[in-house]
């Protein structure tokens, strides 16, 4: 019989060995709120002497309590990888170097996965795309690539729908300078926008015409006749 998956502490499933790069990303979240997150990235610096007793007892209750959202956000399994330790940084280490993504299979999955994204306008919107392809960059870049900013502006721009053409075409016109990751998200942002308006301005039209009876349709083409022999 299947054991039930443990309950976590926080609104994000523990560290189960196979969601490492997810899990990191909303302990980072929650260490940061809970005001522990200076533990993991700064060098280990020993309260002040000058401090005074509740300076001290504050920062010796973070640093605790650094290592116990760690311990708490882990599956029980995988307790006795940090069990040794009482560090909170020391611990964010093992888990890193136990469970992060290095290896070649992973990293070309990581490729695939990166050329693979595209926008689906159902589903999401433009900039929780950009957020997509943003996060992906950042995990091939933790297995041990960089991808170049250009290929991030193209990966941005060269599946999206129809309506995008103009503005992608104007942005392959911008000069090499001009053409980063960032001013691209800003332009299909704003595009974004303006295509959402327009839709919300034709579905008005629509509306007004069907209650006044009088729907306008738009003939696309000319009107052709078959002959009959």
């Amino acid at each position: 019989m299947n054991m039930p998956a443990e309950s976590s502490p926080f609104a994000f499933p523990k560290l189960d060995g196979s969601n490492y790069t997810s899990w990191k990303e909303d302990m980072q979240v929650v260490l940061m709120d809970r005001g522990c997150w200076s533990f993991i990235i700064e060098e280990d610096k020993p309260c002040p002497e000058q401090a005074t007793e509740k300076e001290k007892f504050e920062y010796d209750w973070r640093k605790q309590r650094c290592y116990t959202t760690i311990y708490q956000g882990i599956e029980r399994k995988f307790l006795p990888l940090i069990r040794h330790t009482t560090d909170g940084k020391e611990a964010w280490n093992i888990l890193k170097s136990n469970f992060e993504p290095i290896s070649k299979d992973r990293f070309s999955v990581l490729i695939d996965e990166f050329f693979e994204l595209k926008f689906n306008p159902e589903e999401e919107t433009i900039g929780i795309f950009c957020k997509r392809v943003e996060e992906k960059k950042t995990q091939i870049k933790e297995a041990g690539f960089e991808i170049p900013e250009l290929l991030i502006a193209l990966q941005l721009i060269r599946r999206l729908p129809a309506e995008y053409d103009h503005l992608v075409q104007t942005l392959y016109r911008l000069k090499d300078e001009e053409f980063k990751n960032r001013e691209v998200e800003k332009q299909l942002v704003n595009e974004a926008g303006r295509i959402q308006l327009k839709q919300k301005a034709l579905n008005l039209d629509y509306t007004e015409n069907a209650y006044n009876g009088s729907a306008q349709w738009k003939r696309v083409g000319p009107i052709t006749t078959v002959g009959v022999s």
